[in-house]
């Protein structure tokens, strides 16, 4: 009988999915932290009407790192193999594997729709027992909190199945595992270059066109515009709440507070200053994302209005004023 947990760290940024998994997952390794300060800059705002992911961190992509080992499939090459998924899944893990993975959530006792509804979602497989018959999971539950729970073999097999019939969007079946030889310092010229992007608003999915076609979006520094006219529209009753703009902002902030605090630690005193002002513009991200949520919660609409619309144009000049100035201090490295 084999039963296996694999590690997996608090993610530093969780607000969907597709990168918190990665990112829990690489985590366990604290030596990737370098890595993952020297990228996540970018952010992206798509204002095309229904957008699944209106906003949010902008790369390339999410399972390209030096710390993760990945294994590409989907369900129809899982299918065509004629393999259990049951099966599949606990080699996988038992191999070391973490199996990132759509399932129907009727059948996901930790999610939303377990037992009401049917609908496609992404979830992690993170440690298997066989005396038990069950999988660990990652992700979201519906306590709308991100943490470990478990699933059936059985009830696997069913929600792996039901997407055969469900509508899913999503096929992928991605294996992830961390590389114990890999190696990433820092990267002053890289961060330097995408503070320079950002602050342009510069399209950085144009370097990716040999892969892909351009996308249209509203990129680093001009993602407040939108994102203040979608505050606006929902403090009027114009546009529906959703926490998720707010969350991705505090996550962006508190990355870049991380990020200043790492340079200021590698290059000394100068940039002291700058990560306090980081640290400042976290606080205030975050304070944002707190006044919606109990906005919502409790209804009290005075609590949140166009004062905060306001005071993310106040937070939008004094990060332009901040990364320019660690732009200036970061000339040296070429």
């Amino acid at each position: 009988m084999t039963a296996k947990e694999l590690p997996l760290a608090d993610p530093i940024a969780f607000g969907y999915h597709f990168y918190a998994f990665p990112l829990a997952v690489m985590g366990t390794d604290d030596r990737s932290r370098d890595w993952i300060l020297s990228n996540y800059i970018h952010l992206a705002y798509d204002e095309s009407p229904g957008s699944p992911v209106p906003f949010c961190f902008c790369l390339y992509d999410y399972a390209i790192s030096p710390w993760l080992e990945v294994v590409r499939a989907n369900r129809d090459w899982v299918n065509a193999t004629g393999v259990d998924p049951v099966r599949f899944c606990r080699d996988a893990v038992d191999a070391g594997y973490y199996v990132y993975l759509n399932l129907d959530d009727y059948y996901v006792p930790s999610r939303p729709g377990y037992g009401v509804r049917n609908g496609s979602h992404d979830i992690l497989l993170c440690g298997v027992d066989d005396e038990a018959k069950t999988f660990s999971t990652f992700g979201f539950t519906k306590e709308d909190v991100i943490r470990r729970s478990t699933i059936g073999f059985e009830q696997l097999r069913l929600a792996y199945r039901s997407l055969d019939t469900v509508p899913n969007w999503c096929p992928q079946v991605y294996l992830y595992r961390v590389r114990a030889d890999a190696s990433y310092d820092f990267n002053f010229r890289l961060v330097r270059r995408s503070f320079e992007d950002y602050l342009s608003g510069a399209n950085v999915s144009i370097p990716f066109e040999m892969f892909q076609p351009a996308w249209t979006r509203r990129y680093g520094i001009d993602s407040y515009g939108p994102l203040q006219e979608y505050l606006a529209d929902y403090v009027t009753g114009k546009a529906e709440y959703s926490i998720h703009f707010l969350h991705v902002l505090w996550e962006h902030k508190r990355l870049m507070r991380f990020r200043l605090d790492r340079m200021a630690e590698l290059l000394g005193d100068g940039l002291a200053g700058l990560a306090a002002e980081g640290r400042a513009l976290e606080k205030q991200a975050f304070n944002l994302r707190n006044r919606m949520l109990f906005r919502e919660m409790s209804g009290k609409a005075a609590e949140f209005g166009l004062a905060e619309v306001d005071q993310l144009g106040r937070m939008r000049d004094t990060e332009q004023r901040v990364l320019e100035q660690a732009v200036d201090l970061l000339r040296g490295w070429r």
